[in-house]
């Protein structure tokens, strides 16, 4: 009976250690890049006033590549890129955040929480077994093209991940 009791405790562990180990190594997030658009101009207009305002005054949210705006409301942009944020994992991935790697002529990164106008300490997580659309905005040059490269980060268990994900 104690044989046979120690054989399962012992079949018992492997599993548990088995599918911790798996959930672990399929943590990685699959991404997939939907999306792009500028905002519409009557969206763009009241945005681009507000962060200039924050730019001026150095209280803007977000990842600021370019602290001075050369030209006017026409000159510029706000790109929003969406991505597909898939969780095939056992496990919550949670702080999402998105950041669009930098080119000449862009200025500001923001998130969606600022954008919808949320606390932007908010945690965006993604369920084992969910998908969410997780978007970014970008303020940059009207001449300039939307091709981008976005770094998305996020914790699974603590650890930090970045995965890169590319437009155009």
């Amino acid at each position: 009976m104690m044989k046979k009791l120690a054989v399962f405790s012992v079949l018992l562990m492997a599993l548990v250690v088995g599918v911790t180990l798996w959930g672990y190594a399929n943590a990685r997030l699959s991404l997939t890049a939907q999306a792009v658009r500028a905002l519409p101009p009557e969206e763009y207009g009241a945005r681009f006033a507000s962060l200039k305002r924050q730019l001026d005054s150095g209280a803007v949210r977000g990842t600021v590549y370019d602290k001075a705006l050369r030209g006017g409301e026409d000159d510029y942009v706000i790109l929003e890129y969406t991505i597909s944020v898939a969780n095939r994992g056992l496990v919550e991935a949670r702080m999402l955040e998105a950041v669009v790697v930098p080119l000449a002529g862009d200025v500001l990164c923001f998130s969606q929480q600022e954008y919808d106008r949320q606390d932007v300490n908010s945690s965006i997580d993604v369920q084992p077994g969910r998908q969410v659309m997780l978007r970014c905005y970008l303020l940059t040059r009207r001449d300039a093209h939307a091709v981008r490269e976005i770094q998305v980060s996020y914790y699974v268990w603590g650890n930090p991940f970045i995965v890169k994900v590319r437009y155009g």
